[in-house]
């Protein structure tokens, strides 16, 4: 990684810090031919240009990040909004079950209270056992008694002169 940072690409021409044009000193005696850059300027000249390299690469990454951060950003809000929705729901879930377990518990104690007032065992067997001792099978209805009675009073009808 750090080898990739001293490896700078090689820049065109009309990227580099151009240097100074030649001049012609006149002098006291005539024209003096323009020396060419010093070693010193062309070192520091092409340091520039290093530096303004890297500068530029630091700055594409940097501007990369920059757009991956808002991307991740974008990403994380439409999760979290997604999120949120889902425990919306979900609560809605829960509330509702609430609801319907209340309803439950109702009704289980209404059956309760019914269940309370029904007869028990022992008291259906007592019943049965006076059911058994009376034989109601064997009473007499109303109509089969007048029925008896009549039959008794024409019988006892023609012995009595009335």
């Amino acid at each position: 990684m750090q080898d990739e940072a001293l490896e700078l690409p090689s820049r065109p021409a009309y990227e580099q810090v151009p240097l100074p044009p030649p001049t012609a000193k006149k002098g006291f005696f005539g024209a003096k031919p323009a020396p060419g850059p010093s070693p010193e300027m062309t070192g520091l000249s092409e340091q520039l240009n290093g530096i303004a390299a890297r500068l530029r690469v630091q700055e594409e990454r940097f501007n990369e990040m920059r757009k991956k951060m808002l991307f991740i950003e974008q990403n994380m809000l439409a999760n979290h909004k997604k999120a949120l929705a889902e425990l919306k729901i979900s609560n809605e879930e829960i509330d509702e079950l609430r609801h319907k377990i209340v309803d439950v518990e109702d009704r289980v104690i209404t059956i309760i209270k019914e269940l309370r007032l029904t007869a028990r065992k022992g008291d259906v067997d007592v019943l049965k056992r006076y059911i058994e001792l009376w034989d109601p099978v064997k009473f007499v209805t109303a109509e089969h008694a007048e029925k008896i009675a009549r039959e008794i009073l024409e019988e006892l009808a023609p012995h009595q002169n009335i």
